[in-house]
């Protein structure tokens, strides 16, 4: 409760400041921010680029993503260094007091032909499956032993 009280007043103090000088605007490449406030997330020149990321650290550090509607979609209050998932669908992102936050760098697909792979925030995954173990560094990693020895051996049971 305190979290959601403590997140309110920044919120609507955020949202003032907003009003009053715009959204803040990520580095060149969206990838890297080095002072409070709240980003625009998308894919523009002066977006934050959805992905995760990771602060170095501080004192009573508060973020939250917000929607197109303003609603928080996740906030937290704590100490020391964060790591949080920026959504495609996510409007803004807010920082207080948490230092910088450097998104991660997608991992090179080892497929030919395929986009490089987004590290993603393995503790909000749901779901585990063929498309969730080639799609994210985290759980591919994990599963493309398994997922291609089964394929392996349906393909030698086959000749």
């Amino acid at each position: 409760m305190k979290n959601k009280l403590v997140g309110a007043v920044l919120c609507m103090s955020s949202a003032v400041a907003i009003a009053v000088s715009g959204a803040g605007v990520a580095n060149a490449a969206g990838t890297y921010l080095d002072s409070d406030g709240t980003y625009r997330v998308g894919y523009g020149e002066q977006d934050l680029l959805p992905g995760l990321w990771s602060s170095s650290g501080g004192r009573t550090c508060y973020w939250e993503r917000t929607a197109s509607d303003n609603s928080i979609l996740e906030n937290s209050l704590g100490n020391g260094s964060q790591t949080i998932e920026i959504k495609p669908g996510d409007a803004t992102f807010t920082t207080h007091r948490c230092g910088n936050w450097r998104r991660a760098e997608p991992v090179p697909n080892p497929i030919p032909g395929l986009p490089p792979i987004e590290a993603v925030d393995y503790r909000n995954m749901t779901t585990f499956g063929l498309g969730a173990g080639i799609g994210s560094a985290a759980v591919g990693s994990a599963a493309m032993p398994s997922i291609l020895a089964i394929l392996l051996s349906v393909a030698s049971s086959g000749s």
